[in-house]
């Protein structure tokens, strides 16, 4: 499952890639991360999250990663419409389980 995790960062990273959502999304990073880049590295994270479901072992990872796609999108869009504090806070989080799972894997 840490595609699923990899997949939610660079969803994040694309939403944070459009001009309205950079300030609420990046805060204090939007001077740092230029647009370009961002969405280089969503796209990126996205890709490898597909070839991270595609490569596992278990034959319903595919089926769960594009199952994830409308449900990542879904908590993103409502962490900007509600609480982006806690969207950044999953990204954290995401970020932290993401490498977690790699290292113990």
């Amino acid at each position: 499952m840490t595609f699923a995790l990899i997949e939610f960062l660079g969803l994040y990273l694309l939403a944070a890639s459009m001009q309205p959502h950079r300030g609420v999304l990046l805060g204090g990073w939007r001077t740092i991360a230029t647009p370009r880049a961002t969405v280089i590295a969503g796209w990126s994270l996205v890709a490898l999250s597909f070839g991270l479901a595609v490569a596992s072992r278990e034959t319903t990872d595919i089926i769960t990663w594009f199952g994830l796609l409308p449900l990542a999108c879904g908590a993103i869009l409502l962490g900007l419409s509600f609480a982006p504090r806690l969207v950044r806070a999953a990204v954290v989080a995401g970020l932290a389980g993401s490498l977690a799972a790699m290292v113990l894997r």
